[in-house]
């Protein structure tokens, strides 16, 4: 193997390279009529060469618009009834969008084109590098196959994860923590300690969010209705929503379920209490769950529905007051009927792909030591003592071994009198190899990623028809557009991928395993990809946009105030040109530790490490599949 994988790897690079980087004309000059209309470009996509000296010929169907193009740094206004000219040299290789620099109308920030300048050398190498990655990554895997004593391959280790990308094992961390080894309770921090079993503490870091979410339905109701100057579109759905996906899910988990304002007042209502426990009764019937809802199907088809509803609802601030005060409203009437935090665990639509993803991240709550809870009595940390509330999440600490259903609330690390629960800090996607595999979850990590990538199509891509029919112009293009978005989410991609799973165990020779377990078991593989997927959408999101935010810190409700001197500051994307070249790596690291993972996965499936390693082949090409999806849709 040795000898022949790095020929072939060349071999498959140079035949991709061929293949994805067509041969480009000679350069020369070209006259581009480009009309736009609320929210299209017409052409949508625009092919020149390399060299090429391109002329642009701009109009106006019907309200004033603007022409920005990434990477070039231009801005010029286009108005009705005249024709704006602009020239350039077309002296970079690969796609960049144009995009309406004006306000024009509620889906203005989503008016995009493509111009593609062939030969498009960046898509062809970033296809490259897929390809050159994925068999890496497999040539990794067999290379650890053939030495079983490798640390790496310890159970519960992630170190596998972190060898091809060139990290060190996730456990050196432990050099910054003198003598300290993963994982490292943070609880052994007197401070932090203090200040987390603090009654008063999860009510303090609510506080400032409850402000924040109030000031954000203000200005939902009562702010400018344009939608990139409104206060409530820009600060929830791409500030709230960039700190969250980027960096609160990742690395601390479900912390924003510590802070969230939405539970907040139904909580309080049911504990008659903003942070004491009294003696009083819950102010609630306390019905429990129904057994058959005890799962995150709510979840998924709650998020499915503001999904198919997100180009109004991202756009629109009285949409968005609405939806996130219908949120506060169920939560409030939930805690009144059943017990405890029921709308955070089984309903709301954040709440599930915030417990997916917060499986990938290095922080999580456990018990110090399981045998400790099995022989103690009292289980204050499930019913609550004179002090502290049972956990809202109704959620066993000695049994927790997954973030997916922990909401940090820090109850048990308050209520245990025995001092048993700790805050470790551990290596990433831990929880990934836990044994505990179910549809409800599989098909969430289904919806994510195709919701990625519908995100991607509709907001980030050229097609005008699209974002009509998103837009709700008309009903039966609207009605199309979300049959479309829930057949894929809930029957295309599944599909696709329930035959991958069937090609997976075919090439494994192995009938006795039965199909819903290859399929459900390897669907956690997509949890990397998925959530490294939406970091990509992301980047470009917030790049392009967060410029929108400067002056609403002066002027929130949009009522001509200039409170800190910000109100003028124009719409700038930030490094416009440069955005694809960050998404590359995130997509190609989600593609590295899916694989990886897959390949743990399969372990799982087929004990024999030989039908585990062939069984990995169709499932990797379903991944390296993906990543091409995506890296088409960012790069052309």
């Amino acid at each position: 193997m040795k000898r022949w994988l790095p020929r072939f790897l060349v071999l498959s690079a140079l035949f991709a390279l061929v293949a994805a980087n067509p041969h480009a004309g000679l350069p020369t000059r070209r006259e581009i009529n480009l009309a736009a209309q609320r929210f299209d470009w017409q052409p949508e996509v625009i092919h020149v060469n390399r060299g090429d000296q391109v002329v642009f010929n701009i109009t106006s169907d019907d309200v004033v618009h603007g022409f920005y193009l990434d990477g070039y740094g231009i801005n010029e206004p286009v108005l009705p009834g005249r024709t704006t000219t602009v020239t350039i040299s077309a002296d970079k290789a690969g796609k960049f969008r144009f995009r309406c620099s004006y306000t024009c109308g509620n889906m203005h920030p989503f008016m995009i084109g493509e111009l593609v300048v062939e030969p498009n050398t960046p898509a062809a190498g970033a296809m490259v590098l897929t390809l050159l990655v994925a068999l890496g990554t497999l040539g990794y895997i067999s290379r650890t196959r053939e030495n079983p004593g490798n640390p790496d391959r310890s159970p519960g280790s992630l170190g596998i994860i972190a060898r091809p990308l060139g990290l060190p094992r996730l456990t050196a961390l432990g050099a910054r923590l003198p003598r300290r080894r993963l994982p490292f309770d943070l609880l052994g921090i007197g401070l932090l300690r203090r200040v987390l079993r603090h009654r008063a503490f999860q009510f303090f870091v609510i506080l400032p969010n409850l402000f924040f979410f109030v000031l954000v339905l203000l200005t939902a109701f009562f702010g400018t209705p344009v939608g990139n100057h409104n206060f409530a579109i820009i600060f929830v759905w791409i500030i709230w929503w960039a700190l969250l996906i980027m960096f609160l899910i990742p690395f601390g988990a479900r912390v924003w379920c510590t802070m969230c304002p939405i539970p907040a007042p139904g909580e309080w209502l049911q504990r008659l209490s903003f942070v004491q426990r009294r003696k009083r009764k819950l102010f609630t019937l306390g019905k429990a769950w129904p057994r058959r809802l005890r799962n995150i199907w709510l979840q998924n088809f709650s998020f499915l529905a503001v999904a198919t509803f997100s180009a109004i609802i991202l756009t629109t601030p009285v949409v968005t007051g609405i939806v996130l005060s219908l949120f506060i409203v169920l939560a409030i009437v939930l805690s009144l009927i059943f017990q405890r935090r029921v709308f955070c665990r089984y309903v709301c639509p954040v709440g599930g792909f915030i417990g997916l993803y917060s499986m990938v991240a290095p922080l999580e709550l456990r018990v110090k030591d399981p045998e400790v809870c099995r022989r103690h009595c009292g289980k204050e940390c499930i019913r609550g003592s004179a002090d502290a509330f049972g956990c809202p999440w109704m959620e066993y600490p000695g049994t927790l071994n997954r973030n997916a259903y922990c909401g940090l609330c820090t109850e048990c690390i308050k209520a245990c009198p025995v001092g048993n629960v700790g805050l470790n800090l551990r290596v990433f996607g831990k929880d990934l190899l836990v044994p505990y595999r179910h549809l409800d979850e599989a098909y969430k990590a289904f919806i994510m990623l195709t919701s990625a990538a519908v995100y991607s199509v509709v907001m980030l891509g050229p097609w005008g028809k699209l974002k009509s029919w998103a837009n709700v112009t008309s009903l039966p293009t609207f009605l199309a557009y979300a049959a479309g978005l829930l057949t894929l989410n809930l029957v295309v991609v599944p599909g696709i991928f329930l035959l991958f799973s069937w090609l997976s165990k075919r090439m494994a020779g192995a009938s006795s395993v039965p199909l819903r377990r290859v399929f459900v078991t390897y669907a956690y593989a997509l949890v990397p990809m998925g959530l490294m997927a939406w970091i990509a959408f992301s980047i470009a999101f917030l790049f392009i946009n967060v410029s929108y935010a400067i002056p609403l810190l002066s002027d929130p409700f949009g009522w001509g105030w200039n409170l800190l001197g910000t109100k003028h500051y124009p719409w700038t994307p930030y490094l416009s040109g440069w955005v694809p070249y960050f998404q590359i790596p995130v997509l190609l690291v989600g593609l590295v530790l899916s694989i990886l993972l897959a390949h743990r996965l399969s372990e799982e499936n087929f004990p024999d490490p030989r039908q585990a390693q062939r069984a990995l082949v169709p499932i990797a090409t379903f991944l390296v599949g993906v990543t091409v999806v995506f890296l088409r849709l960012y790069l052309g």
